[in-house]
Order: C-alpha cells, then sequence, then structure tokens
C-alpha cells in the first residue's frame, strides 16, 4: 500500500488550568482535541513537538506546544501506536501491519505485514528502542466484550525481520524501557498486570518475562506507560483517572490524579524533557469527568525527567513486507 495523505492544520484550543484545583500537577494545561482514543504520544526532539494517534479516528497528530499549531493526518484503517523513524518520518502500527509515513509529503507506506493474528485481533502499542535498532509492539482482541487472551508482543527490526517475544496476553500495553536500557516492562491491561524482562539490545530479544506490578480496576488498570532517567515506570491507570508510579521494585510510590476519566498514556517531553503529556479516550455512554476534558491532551510539569525517545533507523529489502514472525519462547 502506498498512499499520499493531505495534512489539514488548525489551532488547538488551549485551557490553562488553575493549579490550586490539581495538587501536584503545577502549569496544568490541556488542549481541547476532541480525541476519541488518544494514545501513544511521543516527543519529538528535533521538532519540539508532540505526536499522538487517535485510534478510532483514525488519525495522527502533531502539537506544537508553543504556539498551539495542530496537524493531523487522517489514516485508512485503525491505528494503534507510533514511534519515530529516520528522518522527517514515523512508523505506525495499523490493524495489521507496520506502515512508515513522510511527514512532509504525506506518503504512506506499507512496511511488512504481521501474519497469523487471529481474527478479531489489531495491534495495539508499540515503541522505539533506546538504541533505534528496533520497534516493540503488541497486539490485543479487539473485542467490545469476552476478550480473550490471543494478543503477542513482537519485535520488529530495521531489516525488516519480525519476531514474537511473549504470548497469551488480551491487551498488550505499558511497552517502555529501564532507564540504563537492559530490560523491557509491558502489560496486558485487561488482566491489571505488568511484567520484566531482561532486554537484549543487540538481538531484539527478552529474557524470562517476571511480574513486575499489578494494578486493578478501582486504582487503574495499566495502559500506557513511560520510565523517567530515576527508573520510576509511569502508568497510565485508564480505569480510576489517575497515573501510578512505579519504583524499580514494583512499589505504587506516588499516585496523581489527572482532569480526565480514562487517561491512556504519558509520555516525557518539553525542552528539559521535565513535562509529562498525557493522552485520554472517552467511552461513549458512560459519564464524562467534570472538567470535560475526556479526549483532551494534558501536560503539566513532573518533578521527573525522561529521556529522548528512540528513532527507528530501518532498511527494508524488497522481501520485507511480509514476515512470519519467529516465536521465541520467554
Amino acid at each position: 500500500m502506498s498512499v499520499i495523505l493531505n495534512a489539514r492544520h488548525a489551532r488547538a484550543e488551549r485551557v490553562d488550568i488553575a493549579p490550586a484545583h490539581h495538587a501536584g500537577l503545577a502549569g496544568l494545561r490541556a488542549w481541547r482535541v476532541d480525541n476519541r482514543v488518544g494514545e501513544s504520544p511521543t516527543w519529538d526532539v528535533a521538532t519540539q513537538t508532540l505526536l499522538w494517534i487517535d485510534v478510532r479516528a483514525p488519525a495522527l497528530l502533531r502539537l506544537d506546544p508553543r504556539t498551539d499549531a495542530l496537524t493531523r493526518w487522517d489514516l485508512p484503517e485503525v491505528v494503534g501506536a507510533l514511534g519515530l523513524a529516520a528522518g522527517e518520518r514515523v512508523v505506525l502500527a495499523l490493524r495489521r501491519h507496520l506502515a512508515v509515513l513522510e511527514l512532509p509529503t504525506g506518503r504512506l507506506e506499507t512496511l511488512l505485514e504481521v501474519v497469523g493474528e487471529p481474527e478479531g485481533n489489531r495491534l495495539n502499542d508499540g515503541k522505539v528502542s533506546p538504541c533505534g535498532r528496533w520497534f516493540v509492539f503488541g497486539s490485543m482482541d479487539d473485542a467490545p466484550a469476552g476478550k480473550r487472551a490471543t494478543g503477542r508482543l513482537y519485535c520488529a527490526g530495521v531489516d525488516g525481520s519480525l519476531r514474537t517475544l511473549h504470548d497469551g496476553v488480551t491487551v498488550a500495553n505499558g511497552i517502555a524501557w529501564s532507564a540504563d536500557g537492559n530490560a523491557l516492562f509491558f502489560s496486558d491491561s485487561h488482566a491489571g498486570r505488568v511484567w520484566q524482562a531482561i532486554w537484549h539490545a543487540t538481538t531484539g530479544t527478552i529474557g524470562p518475562s517476571q511480574p513486575f506490578c499489578e494494578s486493578h480496576e478501582a486504582t487503574g488498570r495499566p495502559d500506557g506507560a513511560a520510565v523517567d532517567e530515576a527508573g520510576m515506570y509511569w502508568s497510565a491507570g485508564v480505569s480510576a483517572g489517575c497515573l501510578n508510579a512505579f519504583d524499580g521494585s514494583g512499589r505504587r510510590v506516588r499516585r496523581l490524579p489527572v482532569p480526565c476519566r480514562w487517561p491512556t498514556m504519558p509520555c516525557f517531553g518539553g525542552s528539559d524533557l521535565g513535562a509529562l503529556f498525557v493522552t485520554s479516550l472517552v467511552r461513549p455512554g458512560l459519564a464524562l469527568h467534570p472538567s470535560g476534558l475526556d479526549g483532551a491532551l494534558m501536560s503539566f510539569h513532573a518533578d521527573a525527567r525522561g529521556s529522548a525517545p528512540g528513532r527507528w533507523q530501518f532498511s527494508v529489502g524488497p522481501d520485507a513486507n511480509r514476515c512470519q514472525p519467529q516465536v521465541l519462547a520467554d
């Protein structure tokens, strides 16, 4: 598939929120971007802008928080994740395949197809490894109810290779690397569990997956996540309107309520990577947050800093667009 997407430009409505109303969220701001399912926020250090997706729109969005300039690319099918790629490009996990979008031209090209996913599954969540050699992403059962544990965790290489790292999850999520890059975290949002595994950066493989922490409906099922430079794992508690921070031992040490009912993923950004940006979603038919910010993008100053995200340095050969994943038992 190769298509040209047209970029649409607008100005996002910004809301500055009094800190007295939200203790611990200094400099809290929100942009009313009306996402159905905002996800995968990623800070681009080169342009000082934030990119993210709306899974169900489906769309890719980019915000310049200095000017509130908003750019939108409508996508041809549901999208589960994005990562920065070489040049002015991003890699996107669409329903069953990875694609690359060249931002200046809008050219969207299929990179590789994920073969063997069960009917009813789609790709979900993904991040570029710190070294830029790997794109780790997951899949999930997309049924509205009665979900099955048919999801997997995958690793795609810059050479077009694709392997399965872990299977038997329902909603693969929460992908992030430890501060030193030696461990990989990932979660099953449906089960409320986060795993940790040794990460082998040279081969794009993991060691045995070990339970790291659990968080359930009342405390916040673990959705997307980010790790700060001190090693804290920041998880969006999608069912409880909060961010949960876990230390290196998996102990919850902070809980930050945010002004939306369903936060989906945090990321570190800003000029010093000391701001937390948080995407959110809307659940039709359910009560909304009194703030009116469900589906909005938010940011606030964190007493923590993150690291610049990796940029996927892919180089794909002519036979790398349909890859049967190699299963690697953990």
